[in-house]
């Protein structure tokens, strides 16, 4: 049985991050997570541009598709250990590519760490992004 809870309000850690893509100004992650459900909200501010996304997913491996921007992205969510394993295959037009993240509670419960990787024909990268909780009440439940 998982007993990790990753609902919260989690905002990027510049300091203990590494990425290898130019890192955002500010990204801010909502998590409202109800085992098996899964809800991942997620806004981007870089160079005055703001991206936001969001997806409902469970935990069973189930396959979701969605579109962001141009992109068609397939995407499911299952655990692996004490992780959370988020894979997506990503379109857009006849250009295929793979966005794999790992997510683990740190620091106590008080840190994402989420090691991703992203493989496509003109991009490939990983990163280490570290999450940090918000203090205060979490998200309300969200079904």
């Amino acid at each position: 049985m998982h007993t990790a809870n990753f609902s919260g309000t989690w905002r990027y850690s510049r300091e203990k991050s590494n990425l290898e893509i130019p890192p955002p100004d500010s990204a801010v992650f909502v998590i409202h997570h109800a085992e098996p459900h899964f809800h991942l909200q997620r806004a981007l501010t870089a160079g005055g541009k703001s991206d936001t996304f969001s997806i409902d997913l469970t935990t069973d491996g189930h396959q979701v598709s969605t579109r962001h921007r141009d992109l068609l992205v397939q995407s499911r969510l299952f655990w692996e250990e004490d992780s959370l394993v988020f894979n997506s295959d990503i379109a857009r037009g006849d250009e295929k590519g793979t966005n794999n993240v790992r997510y683990k509670l740190v620091e106590d419960g008080k840190a994402i760490l989420a090691i991703e990787h992203l493989t496509s024909p003109n991009l490939t990268y990983s990163n280490k992004w570290v999450l940090v909780k918000e203090e205060g009440p979490g998200p309300e439940s969200h079904e």
